[in-house]
């Protein structure tokens, strides 16, 4: 009886090894954990539990970020980093609302609304209120990861403002928010602010004026003399002798 017991569990663990090895070779190599089910009337089973990572859906990643923000806004942050790639601008149902989304360049903005313009052209006009939420990711890995998505290219070389806490034209942006009576209202905006070149001024050249004599003096009358003075007649003398 014994040495039968010895031959099941044998078989048994020559089992488990089969099926993690099947696992494993299942999982491409990648696996990083096996775990194994067992039935004391069944076989036993082998699953493969490797390390992939999936992406959020838009509803999911957004709808988990904005109820954890205020509790941890880093970890809002990278659930947003782990959301479906999205380049332009996208408007999705979720129960009876219509979340809008969008990731650009700001070519308007003012104290209570911006355009933003995707890489396909597409203009939107955003609102805000007292509730929305800006924020300046800069200087943040996580915030950076959140804000591009994986689909906006940020040159490693760009000087950014990192104090700023106010949109401007030529920043870069990921907002979310929603679309309520036609209006899109922003409840979240990931920005960077690039730092802008000051303008070089040229000096223009200035032609110097040359002083030139308006008025050449010229001798206006030759003094000539108007009467020649000519000598007095001088009365002749009488010489000889009275008679």
């Amino acid at each position: 009886m014994r040495s039968r017991n010895r031959r099941g569990i044998g078989r048994a663990s020559m089992r488990v090894r089969l099926a993690v090895a099947a696992a494993v070779l299942v999982g491409g190599g990648a696996a990083g954990v096996v775990t194994v089910a067992a039935s004391h009337n069944g076989p036993l089973a082998a699953q493969s539990a490797g390390y992939t990572t999936h992406k959020l859906s838009e509803t999911q990643a957004l709808s988990s970020a904005m109820n954890g923000w205020n509790k941890s806004p880093n970890r809002s942050l990278a659930t947003l980093a782990e959301m479906t790639p999205m380049r332009t601008f996208n408007m999705t149902p979720f129960h009876t609302h219509t979340l809008a989304l969008q990731r650009g360049t700001v070519v308007v903005a003012t104290r209570n609304a911006f355009v933003i313009k995707s890489t396909n052209r597409m203009l939107q006009l955003w609102y805000v209120n007292h509730g929305t939420k800006i924020l300046n990711v800069g200087g943040s890995r996580t915030g950076m990861a959140a804000m591009t998505g994986g689909t906006m290219a940020v040159p490693g070389h760009m000087n950014m403002n990192m104090r700023t806490k106010t949109l401007a034209r030529g920043d870069l942006v990921f907002i979310f928010g929603e679309r309520v009576h036609g209006k899109l209202i922003a409840q979240l905006v990931l920005f960077v602010a690039p730092v802008k070149p000051a303008p070089v001024t040229t000096p223009t050249a200035m032609p110097s004026m040359t002083t030139s004599p308006s008025m050449t003096a010229t001798p206006s009358m030759t003094a000539t003399p108007s009467m020649m003075a000519t000598p007095t007649a001088t009365a002749p003398t009488f010489t000889g002798t009275n008679s």
